[in-house]
């Protein structure tokens, strides 16, 4: 980790304006920006695992970050992702117990790291900004519950869902502004739906060839939006 006294010029604006910090007065801010940390990770690094201590809430502001946990049987679930302005641990950072899941960098990134200790008494001060972390947590809630709802469809459906859900969240819209544009692996998108690898690819050459996603590398574009909603909708059908 190092001082964000050299980086205040450049981060404090971005946590003032994408961030629950927001919610803070201007020398709130700048106390927690002289307190906290700037921290950067490369891509594959862990920064925290399930079950080490839960002293910190962690602020994205460069990368993407994904949250997960390991089966007993050694199989990766990926529960969701996390990008610039969003934040993670701090469900742990609350309550002040062990943290819940694991934590990796899936590219070079940087996070602002907040300790408890600094944190809940500017919280406790200032109850905007307490609220925007409870709405933060209630949104990975919903995700949570769309997930295991998600669980239950057959391949295809699930597939649909979860690639409107990713695009939707943290994907962008093309130069011409006619479709989302989302970067994952298929690997990744596996572990997030919950399925093989090789079902993965056969559930997006489906859909390919239903001509509503486009894909090139890690990129898969989704061209057209309303029949992926429909494809995502459609009653079970057997894979």
């Amino acid at each position: 980790m190092r001082s964000l006294l050299r980086h205040r010029d450049r981060i404090r604006p971005f946590l003032a304006n994408n961030t629950f910090l927001g919610r803070l007065p201007d020398i709130v801010i700048d106390e927690l920006i002289s307190k906290g940390q700037l921290k950067s990770l490369a891509k594959g690094a862990v920064v925290y695992r399930r079950g080490d201590p839960g002293d910190s809430l962690n602020v994205v502001v460069k990368g993407r970050f994904k949250l997960a946990n390991t089966t007993i049987h050694g199989k990766e679930i990926v529960l969701y992702y996390v990008g610039p302005g969003e934040i993670f641990g701090e469900i742990a950072a609350l309550d002040g117990k062990e943290r819940a899941v694991d934590t990796v960098a899936l590219e070079d990134s940087e996070i602002f790291v907040v300790h408890t200790r600094d944190l809940l008494p500017t919280l406790s001060a200032h109850p905007p900004a307490m609220l925007e972390i409870v709405q933060a947590l209630c949104e990975k809630i919903r995700i949570g519950a769309a997930i295991i709802e998600d669980n239950t469809l057959e391949m295809r459906g699930r597939t649909a869902r979860g690639l409107l859900r990713l695009a939707r969240r943290y994907g962008r819209t093309s130069a011409d502004g006619a479709h989302l544009q989302l970067v994952i692996s298929q690997e990744e998108l596996g572990k997030f739906l919950g399925m093989s690898r090789a079902n993965v690819n056969r559930q997006l050459g489906q859909l390919k060839l239903a001509d509503v996603i486009r894909i090139s590398g890690t990129e898969i574009s989704i061209v057209d939006e309303t029949g992926l909603v429909d494809i995502a909708e459609a009653p079970a059908a057997k894979d």
